[in-house]
C-alpha cells in the first residue's frame, strides 16, 4: 500500500469533504508550468501479476484556456519527450497521499476558435466589412487529453544492446537495482528474502523482463510507489486490510467461466533409445470437475522430446494437474469507497454477504484497480483473486454457522479467520 499517515487513514473510513487531485508537470528537476494542471476528468488503472510490466496507466483531460498546452514539439511542456506528472491525492478534510509519478506518453489537444468584435478607437480593418473603430479578435479555447504510464516504461524501452551477465557476488536484489538504477531508486519491502545469482545467467534483450525473471526466483514482484520509487514486495504474506459491509464495501460481484477448466492431463514424449512414442495421463477422479462426470471430459495436452520415459511422463502430468489445482481461483469485483492508499498486489480480506445474513471472509490479492473522477473521485473498483480452496472453506464455515444458529440460537459465530477452531469437536468429526 502507499504511504499514508494515520489521521488521513482514519478520514478515509469516515465522512469527509470531497477528495481532489493535484497534478504537477516536471521535466528533470524543474517544473515546466508554474501552476498545477486544471484536471477536468481522469482515470487510473493499476495491475499486478507475473506478466505485468507497466503496472500503472492513466488518462487525464486538462483544461487549456490559452490554447498553449497542446504539444507541437516533443519538448513542449506536456510533450512526450520526457515530461513527468507528479500525482498527489488530497483526502478531503485530512492530509495527502503521494499517489504516483508517471511519464506522458500521449498528448491530444482539442481546440476550437471563436471570434468577437471589440471597440478600438482609431482602428480600421484592412479590406474588411467592419466599421471604423471596430476590431475582430479570435479566441482559442482548448482541452488536452493526456495518457501516461509509470516510470518502469523507461526500463522497458531501454533494451540491452548486447547480452549481459551478473558480476561477482551479485544477488537478485542487487541486480534489480543495477538494471534500473538510471530511472528510479528501489525499496525492499518487509518479507522479501534475497538470494545469490549465478554469473552464468545471461540477459538477452529485454531489460524489464529480465527484472521480472530475477524477482520470480525469490517469489517477489515490483511495483511503483507514490514518490517515484520501485518497491520489491513478496507475493506471500497475510492480508493487510479488511473491507466488509459497514467498513468501506459498496458492492461485491463475481463470475465463472468454463475456459481452462481441464480435468485430464496428457503428456507425450519419445523413448530415448527406440524413438517410440510415449503417452501418460492423470485425471481428476473426484469433485465437481471429475473426468467423465457432469463437467464432461476436458483433456490438456503437453508434448516434449525432453520426456523420454513413461515415469517422466506420468510425473510431469501429475505436476501439471497439481499446478492447475493450486491456481484455481474465484475472481471478485469489489467496489469500495475511494481508497487511494490501496495498490494492485496488496493482500486483503473481503467480507462477502452470503445467505442467511452471514458474512464470509475471503482472503485474496488485488490483481487490478480502477479509479476515475470528473474531477471528484468516485468509487474504487478492484479485481481480487481468491484461492478456490479458501472460498470453499469460507462458504463451508457459513453453512455450518447457519445450521448452528438455527439449532443453537444462543450461539453466535463471527466467521472470522480463527473462529473456525472454536467449533465443537463433534462438528470437526462431521466434516
Amino acid at each position: 500500500m502507499r504511504l499514508i499517515d494515520q489521521n488521513t487513514l482514519d478520514a478515509l473510513d469516515g465522512s469527509r469533504l470531497a477528495d481532489t487531485l493535484t497534478v504537477w508537470a516536471w521535466r528533470g528537476s524543474n517544473l515546466v508550468l508554474p501552476d498545477p494542471l486544471q484536471v477536468k476528468s481522469w482515470s487510473f488503472e493499476e495491475e499486478a501479476g507475473d506478466n505485468v510490466k507497466i503496472g500503472q496507466r492513466a488518462t487525464f483531460v486538462v483544461a487549456d484556456p490559452n490554447g498553449t498546452l497542446g504539444a507541437w514539439k516533443f519538448d513542449d511542456p506536456l510533450g512526450v519527450g520526457g515530461t513527468k506528472l507528479q500525482i498527489i491525492y488530497n483526502v478531503g478534510g485530512a492530509g495527502a497521499v503521494n499517489y504516483a509519478w508517471l511519464r506522458i506518453t500521449g498528448n491530444t489537444p482539442t481546440e476550437y476558435r471563436e471570434s468577437r468584435v471589440i471597440d478600438e478607437y482609431g482602428y480600421i480593418e484592412p479590406d474588411g466589412s467592419l466599421p471604423m473603430h471596430k476590431r475582430r479578435v479570435w479566441i482559442t479555447r482548448a482541452a488536452v487529453a493526456l495518457t501516461a504510464v509509470d516510470l518502469t516504461d523507461y526500463v522497458d524501452r531501454d533494451r540491452f544492446e548486447a547480452p549481459q551477465s551478473p558480476g561477482s557476488g551479485a544477488t537478485v536484489i542487487s541486480e534489480f537495482k543495477r538494471l534500473t538504477a538510471n530511472y528510479f531508486p528501489t525499496v525492499v519491502d518487509a518479507g522479501v528474502t534475497d538470494i545469490g545469482v549465478s554469473r552464468q545467467l545471461v540477459y538477452e534483450r529485454e531489460r524489464l523482463e529480465s527484472c521480472q525473471d530475477l524477482l520470480s526466483r525469490i517469489s517477489a514482484r515490483y511495483r511503483m510507489g507514490g514518490d517515484g520509487e520501485a518497491h520489491i514486495y513478496s507475493t506471500r504474506g497475510s492480508a493487510s486490510w479488511r473491507v466488509e459491509p459497514g467498513n468501506g464495501l459498496v458492492n461485491v460481484g463475481r463470475g465463472q467461466g468454463i475456459d481452462g477448466l481441464y480435468n485430464r492431463w496428457v503428456v507425450e514424449g519419445k523413448e530415448g533409445v527406440t524413438g517410440n512414442p510415449i503417452t501418460s495421463a492423470v485425471q481428476l477422479s473426484i469433485g465437481a470437475l471429475k473426468y467423465g462426470g457432469d463437467h464432461g471430459r476436458a483433456p490438456y495436452f503437453y508434448k516434449s522430446e525432453m520426456i523420454t520415459t513413461p515415469t517422466q511422463a506420468v510425473n510431469y502430468a501429475a505436476t501439471l494437474r497439481d499446478e492447475f489445482l493450486g491456481n484455481l481461483a474465484v475472481e471478485l469485483t469489489v467496489e469500495t469507497t475511494p481508497r487511494p492508499e490501496r495498490q494492485a498486489g496488496d493482500k486483503i480480506e473481503v467480507g462477502c454477504p452470503v445467505a442467511a445474513g452471514h458474512v464470509a471472509y475471503l482472503p485474496g490479492i488485488i490483481t487490478s484497480i480502477s479509479r476515475s473522477g470528473d474531477p471528484i473521485p468516485r468509487e474504487t473498483t478492484m479485481k481480487v483473486r481468491c484461492s478456490y480452496s479458501d472460498v470453499v472453506t469460507a462458504l463451508t464455515r457459513t453453512q455450518w454457522a447457519e445450521h448452528l444458529t438455527s439449532e443453537m440460537p444462543e450461539l453466535t459465530w463471527d466467521l472470522m479467520p480463527g473462529s473456525w477452531g472454536q467449533l465443537p469437536e463433534r462438528i470437526w468429526t462431521d466434516l
